[in-house]
């Protein structure tokens, strides 16, 4: 009985340092009321050639005076051709984990002309990564607000994101499709076509990755995408799932002519990578597996809550992997073009300006090119010199790319602060 006693006591004393760590938040309610806000975070055209404006709600505890908080964005569900933002599961676990002290967003995205425009291969690929590029912009958003205004007090280190059926599909292939060479030739022409998978849908030159991602019976394209140095997951999915299969399959019945893995291929790759995941799996063949069941949704509430702090930077017990990928290692765009560099840049991370220091039997004149995160050319200037000095006062913070081009390229990444 001492033992147990004593082992009662253990567990306490961790727990109260570890809700110590975390300022006694995210893991219970410690706020009564949560604030609702809707706002534009950016736009883009359609598969109609007209332009849509996508909208976020934006959920925080009212009176929070916290600066530093980590960000749940999530992406409802609808077959990439309806839903709402305004989802039930969404607006109720958003607003439960408002009341813990997080920052939660649920976004609106492009959709599909019609659910029978998806039987087109073509069209199932743009669209669905026309809404994986305007998830990208919601993460931008935030990452330029931190940068700035700073108006949301959010971690742009802690942001996971997640949602319901197409929505977690999209925050899968969002998190583990995170290069364009992932992508058969086929789909990368017709990603290319709708603005490669970082997308114009706003908030540019600011890295795009999320630190988590979590989905309601969601499925990624191929698991091989999945890396030992990604990120952490959590699913919950029906076995029996039609309409995003448990395992291997297409979509809606068969109607979808794409493939898709599930949770349950998805978490034997994770657990062959020892990657953190939890996978809620349930007999059934429900979509998502809550939709006829309240202590389903209250058990996924609470698992998801667990999950989130199991992989916090303020829990010094959190199972992120050393080497898991950051936008540190944030590149996009020219991704084709290996790392390689037989120059210096200094600073780096920079503020106002860099040095490029070039060799010393520079012989040639080169070109120095800046690129954004979006591929986008922000300076290009020639020398001949062995150091060039960059202007960057004109540029916003974010991870960039710097190449140097001549008789041969050598590229380096180049983070710029402010």
């Amino acid at each position: 009985m001492k033992k147990i006693y004593l082992l009662l006591g253990l567990i306490s004393i961790i727990s109260i340092q570890l809700m110590a760590q975390c300022n006694s938040r995210y893991q219970t309610n410690i706020f009564t009321n949560v604030d609702v806000t809707t706002v534009q975070y950016g736009s883009n055209m359609n598969l109609n050639n007209a332009n849509v404006d996508l909208y976020m709600d934006i959920y925080q505890p009212q009176g929070d005076v916290e600066t530093n908080r980590p960000l749940v964005i999530f992406a409802h569900g609808g077959s990439f051709s309806g839903g709402s933002r305004n989802s039930p599961e969404i607006v109720f676990m958003a607003t439960e984990l408002a009341k813990k002290g997080y920052v939660c967003a649920s976004i609106s995205y492009r959709l599909a002309p019609s659910a029978f425009s998806l039987i087109a291969e073509e069209t199932t690929i743009k669209v669905v990564f026309m809404a994986i590029q305007d998830g990208k912009a919601a993460i931008r958003f935030f990452k330029q607000d931190a940068a700035n205004a700073n108006t949301y007090k959010i971690n742009p280190e802690q942001i996971f994101m997640g949602g319901t059926s197409a929505g977690g599909i999209l925050a899968y292939n969002l998190a583990y499709g995170d290069t364009i060479t992932k992508l058969s030739s086929q789909w990368q022409t017709w990603v290319n076509q709708v603005g490669g998978i970082e997308g114009n849908s706003g908030n540019p030159g600011y890295c795009s990755r999320v630190n988590g991602t979590f989905g309601f019976a969601g499925g990624v394209a191929d698991t091989v995408w999945i890396n030992d140095n990604d990120v952490p997951l959590y699913a919950t999915h029906s076995y029996d799932d039609q309409t995003v299969k448990f395992g291997y399959g297409k979509p809606l019945n068969g109607f979808t002519p794409v493939f898709l893995y599930g949770s349950g291929p998805i978490n034997i790759r994770m657990d062959n990578l020892n990657t953190y995941n939890e996978l809620d799996d349930y007999a059934g063949s429900d979509h998502p597996p809550f939709v006829n069941s309240t202590p389903i949704l209250n058990t996924t509430n609470d698992n998801l809550t667990t999950f989130l702090f199991n992989i916090l930077d303020c829990n010094p017990s959190n199972f992120k992997k050393p080497n898991q990928k950051d936008c540190s290692t944030f590149t996009v765009g020219i991704a084709e073009n290996k790392l390689t560099s037989t120059f210096s840049a200094y600073p780096n991370p920079a503020e106002d300006f860099i040095t490029i220091d070039l060799s010393e039997n520079l012989t040639e004149i080169v070109k120095i090119s800046v690129i954004n995160s979006v591929g986008q050319l922000v300076i290009s200037e020639q020398t001949q010199n062995r150091f060039h000095k960059l202007d960057l006062l004109h540029l916003p913070k974010g991870a960039y790319v710097v190449q140097v081009i001549g008789s041969k390229k050598y590229t380096n990444k180049l983070i710029i602060k402010k």
